[in-house]
């Protein structure tokens, strides 16, 4: 049971991606309301580039975002090629629009997606990279560094969402219990704007990567960390209510 109903926790992902998280919570735990949890506060809001005449011979794709498989959903050229996704995530949503032969790490960061690669694909092959337009992890250099080649294509831009200043009053006065985070280039964000939260807070995060910004920010108060076993949706709610 979640210790702090009475509190809300903030979702920090896109407007449809928050109802869905929250539709996925409904379904792992019927006994709770969602709606009565949670407050939907995007941080990013993502915009599509047009690429209907993208031209991509490469026959292995890489993406590092569900946001990247959105973009090409209606590619239908693309979806018999080879393709490395960062995790559990971005692969399910790679095969919800078709993709034939998805592939991913079992821990879900960049850091086995590239071991995982290294492991499958001979040197002499050609990747290509679908991106956004920021990333906080320079995949493309990590890659060609082992020897791969890389070509790479932003297919869609992010825009930040900045805190309200009713916002971080709340996060302060205790009327938000938590806030989960599924990147580490939102958690950035928010270590940059907030300079101190309610005692007992609860930072709800993806992985340890994510949880680095927090413990190395200079966020005040007496707040708690916690981090999912697996960076997936299952896992974050299982964390949330234990």
């Amino acid at each position: 049971m979640i210790p702090f109903l009475k509190k809300k926790i903030y979702l920090t992902r896109t407007e449809e991606d928050n109802l869905n998280f929250q539709k996925c919570f409904n379904l792992l735990q019927p006994n709770l309301d969602a709606k009565k949890i949670f407050v939907s506060l995007p941080f990013l809001n993502i915009y599509f580039l047009n690429i209907e005449n993208l031209f991509v011979p490469e026959k292995n794709l890489i993406f590092t975002s569900r946001y990247g498989i959105r973009a090409l959903s209606q590619q239908e050229d693309l979806k018999l090629k080879k393709i490395y996704c960062v995790g559990k995530s971005t692969a399910e949503t790679a095969i919800h629009f078709g993709f034939k032969k998805v592939f991913f790490p079992e821990k879900g960061n960049v850091r086995s997606l590239i071991d995982l690669i290294s492991k499958e694909a001979d040197r002499f092959q050609t990747f290509h990279y679908m991106r956004g337009e920021k990333v906080s992890f320079n995949l493309k250099k990590e890659l060609s560094d082992f020897g791969y080649n890389i070509k790479e294509t932003i297919i869609y831009k992010q825009e930040n969402n900045k805190l309200s200043e009713k916002q971080k009053k709340l996060i302060v006065s205790e009327k938000i219990g938590g806030i989960i985070f599924f990147s580490s280039t939102v958690s950035k964000l928010f270590c940059a704007e907030i300079k101190k939260v309610s005692d007992g807070f609860l930072f709800f995060c993806i992985s340890d990567r994510v949880a680095d910004n927090i413990i190395k920010s200079n966020i005040m108060g007496k707040y708690i960390i916690k981090v999912a076993k697996k960076p997936d949706l299952e896992n974050i709610i299982n964390l949330i209510c234990k």
